[in-house]
């Protein structure tokens, strides 16, 4: 049946329907498979997006495992900084301890000489608290500069001691 004879059968079926009377209509209709050529076949293969029961207990495992891989490495992480943490407080407490033993043998190396450079330390602060504080900011700048100078000149004695020190 060409597509022709198609389009007559419909038109013949539609008006007999409409011409004849309401009371018994009957629509009838009628439906023509058509092959087409080879040529212009497209043919598509369609996968079902279900897994089997297989699949689904390999992918649940492997999401498991690595859920388990990604725990124990945040684990040794959390694990790896306790550690060091811990191994860095010992090792400043060591090294604090050791200055502090060092410093205090270095001030009594000096003898009856720190009793007397404290009391003119703190005979100078006494003084200067006595002034108007626009002076006294003005006072403990001068005394920082020259605490600060008499640093400099201990410093380039204690270079020179360490050079003219026999066996250096």
């Amino acid at each position: 049946m060409t597509s022709e004879d198609k389009t007559n059968t419909y038109d013949e079926t539609v008006s007999r329907t409409t011409s004849e009377p309401t009371a018994d209509v009957t629509v009838t209709e009628e439906r023509a498979i058509t092959t087409a050529p080879s040529s212009d076949v497209e043919t598509y293969e369609v996968q079902s997006e279900t897994e089997t029961p297989e699949e689904e207990s390999v992918s649940t495992k492997a999401r498991e495992a690595g859920k388990s891989l990604k725990d124990l490495i945040y684990s040794l992480g959390r694990k790896t900084k306790e550690v060091t943490e811990e191994k860095a407080r010992e090792l400043k407490e060591q090294s604090v301890d050791i200055s502090t033993k060092t410093d205090a043998q270095d001030i009594q190396h000096l003898g009856d000489d720190v009793e007397k450079l404290i009391t003119v330390f703190e005979d100078t602060m006494t003084e200067i608290r006595k002034e108007p504080y626009d002076e006294q900011e003005k006072l403990l700048v001068g005394y920082k500069k020259l605490l600060e100078e008499q640093i400099n000149v201990i410093n380039a004695r204690l270079s020179m001691a360490k050079r003219l020190k026999p066996g250096a």
